[in-house]
């Protein structure tokens, strides 16, 4: 006896508003590449950087190598992790008995959250619409941020005050 299997395939369509964001829905029809393409993918923090204005230098919170990704994904799913360059080394034992301060983690050690993005090209801004993560005071909020894309490096910030570089791995 054969068997048959009916696939049935999805391909997305960015559509944009009369603001100029582009929102992903789906769709029958497959479309070229966009410039929400550029964007999808993985990518690799390589610098994480804050000007101090005191004293107008870069202050860099995790370090001159800190570790992380950002992904966005086709479906519209955004989700990012960073970590120092040099992380806190206790045991899982020692964890119980250790206290932290969590302003002071999250700003020097690790950070995360996930949940969904819209982009708006027009004014160079992503949005994250947080739903999660290790920053409550993020959660159910909306993070609207400044991007450039060259190539394969993307710079989150406005590059005057704050940047996050990032080059794309997947």
């Amino acid at each position: 006896m054969k068997r048959f299997y009916l696939l049935f395939v999805f391909t997305l369509t960015i559509t944009s508003n009369s603001s100029g964001q582009n929102k992903i829905k789906p769709s029958k029809s497959k479309t070229a590449t966009t410039q929400l393409d550029k964007l999808i993918g993985t990518w690799r923090l390589i610098e994480f950087s804050d000007l101090d204005s005191a004293t107008s230098k870069w202050i860099y919170r995790y370090g001159k190598n800190p570790k992380g990704y950002f992904t966005y994904t086709k479906s519209g799913i955004v989700n990012l992790n960073i970590s120092a360059e040099t992380p806190l080394k206790i045991s899982e034992d020692s964890a119980q008995n250790y206290n932290i301060n969590l302003l002071n983690w999250v700003d020097h050690f690790a950070l995360g959250y996930f949940g969904t993005y819209t982009v708006d090209f027009n004014k160079s801004v992503v949005t994250h619409h947080v739903k999660g993560g290790s920053l409550p005071w993020y959660i159910d909020t909306d993070q609207p941020r400044q991007f450039v894309l060259k190539g394969d490096t993307l710079i989150i910030g406005d590059s005057k005050t704050w940047k996050r570089v990032l080059v794309k791995t997947d």
